[in-house]
C-alpha cells in the first residue's frame, strides 16, 4: 500500500468515527424543528411563470435551496398559475399548490415530501386537532426518487452509490438520470436504446441485436457490469427489457468507492437501473407495439398501493413479443415480468424485486473481426445479413433482490440488500475473420452452452450529524459479490462467406452432452467508508472516502475440474471529491477518484490462453461545471482516466497486462426545456485516447481503439402549438472515425444518423391515449457502427416503431 492512499484511508478513517460520537459533548444532531422554523421567517423573491406545475415547484426548489420529493404521478396534467413577491419557503409551497389537492411535509435537512392534503370532515372542522407528528421517506432514505427535471426526460439527481441519492449540483461528478418518460416516449427496448442519448456513450451492438455493450468515455462497459437497484449480479447479463425499469442513472467515469468494483471490470463508468414503484394514483396500462419488419409486441403495467396510509405497493410489468426485425432471416422472441413490491411506515422501507426475462435472437449477435493487416472495406448493407440465419442465441434468467432501510433515529439509518441471478444460455453462433478487403469472410462455428450464478449483498449504516458548524453525512458499508460459471462448447469446420454477397451455409451438427462443467468463480468482498462534510451553508462540499477491497478468483480445466490458476489479492482504493456552490444555480467539482479492475484472462489463440491475471487500479481526475438555469442545465467536464491495458503481442501471439490506455477529454452535456414546449437533449464528448508502455514500446502514442475523438449528440422535442397532445421529435448523432487495432493500420470512418418521429396524447371518452411514431436512420445510411473489442459491428438499417397506449 502507498503512504498517499494509507494517509487518505487515516484521514476517511477518522471522519467515519465520529458516526459513533452522538453522546459525546460538542456533537449536535440536526434539528427539524429548527429547520422548518427558519423556512417559516425567511423571506426571498420569486418570479416563476405560469405553467405546468412540475417545472414551477422545480424553480422553486432550486431558488429556495430545498429537496423536494414526489412521486411523478401526482403532478401529471397539473398546471400552476405561477409566483411572484416574496414568501416564505412554507408559504410558497403553500401558495403553489393552491386548488392541485396537495401538500407540502417539511423533512430533515431543507427537505419536502409531497403528498395528497388531508381531508378535514365538516364535523372536525372549528375544533382543534390533535398534532399528527408526519414521516415520510427522507433525504437519508434512497427508496425516494428525486423529482424530474423540466421536461421530464431526466432527473434532478439520483443514487450516487453508498453515497445514496444526490441532487446533481450537489454531485461532485458528471452524471445523467433517464426517466421512464423517456424510456416511454422514445420506444426504448434495452438500455442502448436508452443511452443512444447520451454524448459521452456509444453502443457496441445495433438496435434489435439481443446484447448490449457501450463505450463510455472511451472504455467498454458490459451489460453485465450494470447495476439493478444499487447490486450487482442481478440485471439481465445480455441485454435489459426495460418494462420495470423507472430509471436508468448514469455516472461517468470510475467509481470502486461509490458502487464497488464491477465484476467484469468495467471503468468508464456505471449504469444503474432503478425499477418502477407503485404510485398513489391506481396504474392499469396497455401497450401494443410494433417494429418492422413485423416485430409485435403487448406490455401491461399495473399498479396499486394498499393499506390504511397505503404503506403496501405492488407494481406488475409484462410483456410478450416476437417477429422478424428489419435484418434479414434475423427475429427476436422475448417473455419477461417484473414484479415490483414495496412496504413503508414511519421507521421502515422495504422493497423486493422478482424479474423473470426469456430472450431468443436468431442472426443478430457476434463481432466481426478484420485479420492483421486486412484494410477494412464500405460498411455492407445493413438489411442484407452475413450471420447464417440458423445462428441464435438463447438466453433465460430469473433474478431477485430485496432491499430494507430502518431508522433507528430521525439521522441515523441502518440498511441491507440481497440479491441474486440464475442465468442460463445456449447459443449456435459465429465470430467472422474478416480475410481481405474484398469482404471475404471465414468462421467455425461453435455451439455453447453456459451458466451464471450470482449472489450479492450489501449492508451499512448512515447517518447526519454536526461538528461545530460543519455539518457531516458519513456511511459506513459492506458489501459481498460471489459469481460461480461454466461452459461447454464444441466447433465444426471452418465455413466461408462474405460480408458483401452472403452466402448460405448449412447448418453444422454439432451435439454437446453431459453436465456443464464449472470453468471459474470469483468472489469480491468490500469495506468502505466515507463523509461528505458541508461548510458555509453547504457552498462547500468536501467528500472523503475509502474502499478496501479483496478479490478472489480461480478457473477450473473443463474436463478434469483441476483448479488451473487461483489468486486472491486486496488493494485500497481513496477518492477525494468537492463541490463548490456559489449559488443555488451553479456549482464547480472536482474529483480524484480509482477503481479496482479484476484482471483480465488470456483469450483464446494466444499462447499463454487461459492465463488470469491480478486486479489492477485505474485512475481519474476531473474538473467541471454546473449550471442550471432552472429549467435547462448544463455540465461541462475535464477529465483523464488512465487504465492497466492488455494486449497480444502479433510476434509472439502472447498476451500480457502491460500497457496503458490514458483517455483525456472534454464533455459537455445539456437537457431540460430550453424555451417553453421545446425540451433539449444533446452535448459532445472530444476524448483524446492514447497507448503508452506498450510491449518493446511497439504502440507507445498511437490513438486506443474504439476511441472516436467526437461524439455530438442533438435531439429535440416540441409541443405543437397548432395542435395541442401532438408533440415532434427529432434526432441527430455524430460519431468520428475510430481505430480498430493498437496499430492503428485499420479504421472506420465518419458515421451520422437522423432519427424523427412523433407523438399524440388525447383523451377518448375517459381514457388517456398515446400514439407514438418513430424512423430510426431515417436516410438508411449503412455503417460501421462500432470498433469495440477490435471488432466490427454495422449499424441498424432504417427502422419504423410505432406503439399506442391506453391507461384504463
Amino acid at each position: 500500500m502507498t503512504r498517499t492512499k494509507l494517509a487518505l484511508a487515516m484521514q476517511s478513517a477518522m471522519i467515519g468515527i465520529t458516526i459513533g460520537m452522538t453522546a459525546l459533548p460538542g456533537v449536535t444532531w440536526a434539528a427539524t424543528s429548527q429547520e422548518a422554523q427558519a423556512s417559516n421567517t425567511n423571506t426571498q423573491e420569486y418570479d416563476i411563470a405560469a405553467g405546468a406545475l412540475d417545472t414551477a415547484l422545480n424553480q422553486f426548489a432550486r431558488v429556495a435551496d430545498i429537496n423536494l420529493s414526489y412521486e411523478a404521478t401526482l403532478l401529471e396534467k397539473l398546471s400552476s398559475v405561477g409566483l411572484k413577491g416574496r414568501y416564505t419557503v412554507s408559504s410558497g409551497l403553500a401558495a403553489l399548490l393552491s386548488g392541485s389537492g396537495l401538500e407540502a411535509v417539511p423533512q430533515t435537512g431543507r427537505g419536502y415530501v409531497l403528498r395528497k392534503a388531508t381531508v378535514v370532515s365538516g364535523e372536525a372542522q372549528g375544533k382543534t386537532l390533535p398534532t399528527v407528528n408526519v414521516k415520510a421517506s427522507r433525504e437519508i432514505s434512497s427508496s425516494t426518487l428525486p423529482a424530474e427535471y423540466a421536461g421530464g426526460q431526466v432527473a434532478r439527481g439520483g443514487k450516487i452509490g453508498l453515497l445514496g441519492n444526490k441532487d446533481n449540483l450537489d454531485t461532485p461528478f458528471s452524471v445523467t438520470q433517464y426517466t421512464a418518460k423517456l424510456i416511454e416516449d422514445q420506444q426504448a427496448q434495452n438500455i442502448g436504446d436508452v443511452l443512444i442519448n447520451d454524448p459521452s456513450i456509444r453502443n457496441t451492438y445495433s438496435r434489435g441485436s439481443g446484447r448490449d455493450e457501450f463505450n463510455i468515455r472511451g472504455f467498454t462497459l458490459f451489460n453485465y457490469d450494470a447495476m439493478f437497484n444499487g447490486l450487482y449480479g442481478v440485471a439481465p447479463r445480455d441485454s435489459s427489457s426495460l418494462i420495470g425499469i423507472e430509471r436508468v442513472e448514469v455516472l461517468r467515469g470510475p467509481n470502486a468507492l461509490l458502487n464497488g468494483m464491477a465484476p467484469a471490470g468495467s471503468v468508464g463508468g456505471a449504469i444503474n437501473l432503478v425499477p418502477k414503484r407503485a404510485g398513489e394514483t391506481p396504474l392499469n396500462r396497455l401497450t401494443v407495439s410494433f417494429i418492422d419488419d413485423s416485430q409485435l409486441a403487448t406490455h401491461i403495467d399495473v399498479a396499486r398501493r394498499f393499506g390504511s396510509e397505503q404503506q403496501l405497493g405492488l407494481r406488475v410489468n409484462a410483456i410478450t413479443s416476437s417477429g422478424d426485425t428489419p435484418v434479414d432471416h434475423s427475429k427476436e422472441k422475448l417473455d419477461a415480468f417484473a414484479i415490483g413490491v414495496d412496504f413503508r411506515n414511519e421507521q421502515l422501507r422495504i422493497e423486493a424485486d422478482l424479474n423473470y426475462q426469456n430472450r431468443l435472437t436468431y442472426a443478430r449477435s457476434g463481432l466481426l473481426f478484420p485479420d492483421t493487416g486486412v484494410q477494412i472495406g464500405a460498411a455492407p448493407d445493413a438489411k442484407s445479413n452475413y450471420l447464417p440465419k440458423w445462428s441464435y442465441w438463447k438466453s433465460n434468467q430469473l433474478s431477485g433482490a430485496t432491499r430494507m432501510e430502518f431508522d433507528l433515529t430521525p439521522d441515523l439509518m441502518l440498511y441491507g440488500a440481497l440479491g441474486g441471478s440464475q442465468y442460463d444460455f445456449s447459443s449456435l453462433q459465429t465470430s467472422w475473420l474478416m480475410l481481405n478487403e474484398q469482404g471475404d469472410i471465414g468462421a467455425r462455428p461453435s455451439r455453447t452452452k453456459q451458466y451464471v450464478h450470482t449472489i450479492t449483498a450489501e449492508a451499512g449504516v448512515k447517518g447526519k450529524f454536526t461538528t461545530g458548524n460543519v455539518s457531516h453525512e458519513a456511511v459506513l458499508s459492506a458489501s459481498s459479490y460471489a459469481m460461480e460459471f461454466g461452459s461447454l462448447l464444441v466447433r465444426s469446420s471452418t465455413i466461408f462467406s462474405n460480408i458483401y454477397s452472403p452466402a448460405t451455409s448449412i447448418e453444422p451438427t454439432l451435439a454437446l452432452g453431459g453436465n456443464i462443467p464449472k470453468g471459474g468463480e470469483s468472489r469480491l468482498r468490500s469495506i468502505a467508508l466515507a463523509d461528505t462534510a458541508s461548510m458555509l451553508d453547504n457552498k462547500l462540499q468536501l467528500t472523503l472516502g475509502v474502499r478496501h477491497q479483496q478479490v478472489i478468483a480461480s478457473s477450473f480445466d473443463d474436463a478434469s475440474g483441476a483448479r488451473l490458476d487461483h489468486y486472491d489479492q486486496s488493494d485500497l482504493t481513496p477518492t477525494v471529491a468537492v463541490t463548490i456552490k456559489p449559488s443555488n444555480q451553479l456549482s464547480f467539482y472536482g474529483n480524484y477518484i480509482e477503481a479496482l479492475n479484476q484482471g483480465a484472462v488470456a483469450p483464446p489463440g494466444t499462447t499463454n490462453a487461459g492465463q488470469m491475471f491480478g486486479p489492477a487500479a485505474s485512475k481519474q481526475r476531473e474538473a467541471g461545471v454546473k449550471y442550471d438555469f432552472g429549467r435547462f442545465a448544463t455540465t461541462l467536464s475535464a477529465f483523464e482516466i488512465e487504465r492497466p491495458s492488455g494486449f497480444t503481442n502479433p510476434s509472439t501471439l502472447r498476451f500480457g497486462m502491460n500497457g496503458i490506455q490514458r483517455n483525456r477529454g472534454i464533455e459537455l452535456i445539456t437537457q431540460g426545456e430550453a424555451i417553453d414546449h421545446v425540451r433539449i437533449l444533446g452535448g459532445f464528448a472530444w476524448t483524446q485516447g492514447k497507448l503508452n508502455k506498450t510491449e518493446n514500446g511497439t504502440d507507445d502514442g498511437n490513438t486506443a481503439p474504439a476511441v472516436p475523438k467526437l461524439q455530438f449528440n442533438l435531439a429535440g422535442e416540441w409541443d405543437t402549438v397548432f395542435l395541442p397532445g401532438l408533440t415532434l421529435t427529432a434526432r441527430m448523432l455524430h460519431t468520428s472515425p475510430q481505430y480498430v487495432d493498437t496499430a492503428n493500420t485499420q479504421k472506420i470512418p465518419t458515421w451520422n444518423r437522423y432519427d424523427l418521429g412523433a407523438r399524440y396524447a388525447f383523451v377518448a371518452g375517459k381514457t388517456p391515449i398515446t400514439i407514438r411514431g418513430t424512423v430510426e436512420n431515417v436516410f438508411d445510411k449503412n455503417y460501421w457502427l462500432s470498433a469495440a473489442r477490435e471488432g466490427l459491428t454495422v449499424g441498424a438499417p432504417r427502422t419504423v416503431l410505432l406503439s399506442v397506449s391506453a391507461d384504463f
